[in-house]
C-alpha cells in the first residue's frame, strides 16, 4: 500500500433516521443537500471529537469511513473521492498547520463526498474533508491543494478504488483482518494521542 493516507473501505450501514442530538438537517437520502445543508453537515463532522482531523500524517480511511457512517445515520447518501499520486517517486503533499513542518505528503488520500444542488440548479459532489478544509469543497479545490498532478477516482460505498486490489473500499485493498469498523476506531484512538505531531 502507498504510504501516508493508507488503503481500506468502509462497509455500507443501513441508512436510519437523524440520530437524536443532531444538528443536521436530514434531507432525503435520494437527494441532495442544498449549500446550507453542506455546510452543517460539514461541521457536524468537523466536530466529530472523536476523529483525529489534527494528524494528518495518515488515517484518512479511518476518517473517512466513520464520517460516511455518520452520514449515512443522518439520511445523507456520501460517496467518497480518491487522489493517487502519479509516481510513487512524486507523493501528495499539502501545506497543514496540524503538522510541525507544516506540510504533510501522502501516497493516496480519501474523503467522503456528498451531493450538493447549488442556487443554479446543478448538482455536483462536494468533498467533505476537515483535515483539509473548513467547508466542503469540489472534488477539483480537493485535488489541486494535493499538489502535484493527482489521478482522482470517485466511488460509491463498498466499491474499491482499485478493483484489482479488492477489499470493500476502506482503502486501496484487502480489507484489515479485524474489521474496518473495529480497524477504524482502534486507528483513531491512536491518532487521537498523536494529533499536531509527527507520528514517531
Amino acid at each position: 500500500m502507498p504510504s501516508g493516507c493508507s488503503s481500506s473501505t468502509p462497509s455500507e450501514a443501513p441508512a436510519a433516521a437523524c440520530p437524536p442530538g443532531s444538528t443536521t438537517p436530514c434531507p432525503s437520502a435520494a437527494g441532495p443537500l442544498t449549500p446550507e445543508q453542506a455546510q452543517k453537515l460539514f461541521d457536524e463532522m468537523a466536530a466529530q471529537s472523536d476523529i483525529a482531523f489534527k494528524f494528518p500524517v495518515d488515517g484518512c480511511y479511518s476518517r473517512a469511513h466513520l464520517m460516511a457512517q455518520r452520514m449515512q445515520a443522518a439520511g445523507v447518501t456520501p460517496g467518497k473521492a480518491w487522489t493517487f499520486a502519479s509516481d510513487s517517486s512524486d507523493p501528495l503533499w499539502v501545506n497543514t498547520p496540524n503538522h510541525p513542518d507544516g506540510r504533510v505528503e501522502w501516497g493516496y488520500h480519501v474523503a467522503p463526498t456528498i451531493p450538493v444542488r447549488g442556487a443554479d440548479g446543478r448538482t455536483q459532489d462536494m468533498v467533505v474533508d476537515p483535515s483539509m478544509f473548513d467547508r466542503p469543497v469540489t472534488v477539483n479545490e480537493w485535488r489541486d491543494a494535493q499538489h502535484d498532478n493527482p489521478t482522482v477516482v470517485q466511488t460509491r460505498l463498498g466499491e474499491p478504488p482499485i478493483p484489482a486490489n479488492g477489499g470493500s473500499g476502506y482503502w486501496p485493498g484487502a480489507d484489515p483482518p479485524e474489521g474496518v469498523d473495529a480497524h477504524a476506531q482502534e486507528t483513531m484512538e491512536d491518532y487521537k494521542r498523536r494529533e499536531g505531531t509527527r507520528g514517531n
